[in-house]
């Protein structure tokens, strides 16, 4: 699979929050995020992103990918409305951005929210491992 360029944003140097296209409440899309603002030294790379989804979002995040220019995930369902993402990418410098993306669900009829889609990682990206949550909901880091 390639990451749908409709769907790619080239986030904005300063932490604004900035949107993706609106997605049906049945839908299964890749969503993707552009990396070459984030890397301002010659040979800087993003090496790993975390992805909060809360669950007042009501979205599955299937998967999350790196590949070398861009993060891009996977998200089905959601509660119909303006809902929020946020991404934290961690550069090879040290450097850590964290961006939060709007999306907004529509309803759709005949969604299957139960069942779970078959989308796929980009091909060649790393899929990031899933994330450790405590049991108060906090995400563990290192």
């Amino acid at each position: 699979m390639t990451p749908c360029a409709t769907r790619s944003l080239y986030p904005a140097q300063t932490a604004t929050v900035q949107g993706w296209p609106a997605k049906n409440r049945g839908d299964a899309l890749d969503y993707s995020l552009y990396l070459s603002p984030f890397c301002c030294d010659q040979g800087e790379t993003v090496r790993r992103m975390t992805v909060d989804v809360p669950d007042s979002t009501g979205l599955t995040l299937l998967w999350s990918a790196l590949s070398p220019d861009r993060a891009t995930i996977g998200l089905q369902g959601g509660t119909v409305g303006q809902q929020a993402i946020t991404l934290t990418l961690e550069a090879s410098t040290g450097r850590r951005y964290v961006r939060t993306v709007q999306i907004t669900v529509l309803d759709d009829a005949g969604s299957v929210d139960g069942v779970r889609a078959s989308l796929t990682p980009p091909d060649g990206a790393e899929v990031q491992p899933a994330n450790l949550t405590l049991p108060d909901g906090r995400i563990l880091t290192l």
